[in-house]
């Protein structure tokens, strides 16, 4: 467990160099990443999902705004309602940070043989499985 803390820990300061470079921040991210997921959100609904007030959450989508990591529209069926998507440049710094990772984990998977990426690839899909397992029966993962 400690290895694999170890690798965590170095691919998230990889990462978070990669915001600071970029002039995002961790929560920039994290709006970014569910934006990503999920589409389009509404304010009130994105307030919810980070647990903020609207006002706080107005105040970070601006922020974001100005930097083009972000665009606010209105809903088309009810012009009251604010929806906030990733902008074409908030996909591109997304993208560019999951490229820091994919370097990264490449250079590391090139370092190993044949066999240990067979192997590698075969502990990974276990875990997988029993992560999948986890969430499905209601434990925190």
């Amino acid at each position: 467990m400690k290895e694999l803390s170890s690798i965590i820990s170095g691919e998230r300061a990889a990462v978070a160099h990669g915001c600071h470079e970029r002039d995002i921040s961790m929560p920039h991210l994290y709006v970014m990443t569910l934006l990503d997921k999920q589409g389009p959100i509404p304010m009130s609904h994105l307030a919810d999902l980070l647990g903020s007030s609207l006002p706080t959450v107005t105040g970070l989508v601006s922020r974001m705004e100005e930097r083009r990591l972000v665009q606010r529209t209105h809903d088309v069926t009810d012009r009251r309602v604010v929806l906030v998507a990733l902008s074409a440049h908030g996909v591109t710094q997304l993208q560019q940070l999951s490229a820091i990772r994919r370097r990264r984990l490449s250079a590391a998977l090139s370092q190993l043989d044949p066999a240990q990426q067979r192997h590698l690839l075969e502990s990974i899909t276990t875990l997988r499985a029993a992560f999948d397992r986890a969430t499905a029966s209601g434990a925190s993962v």
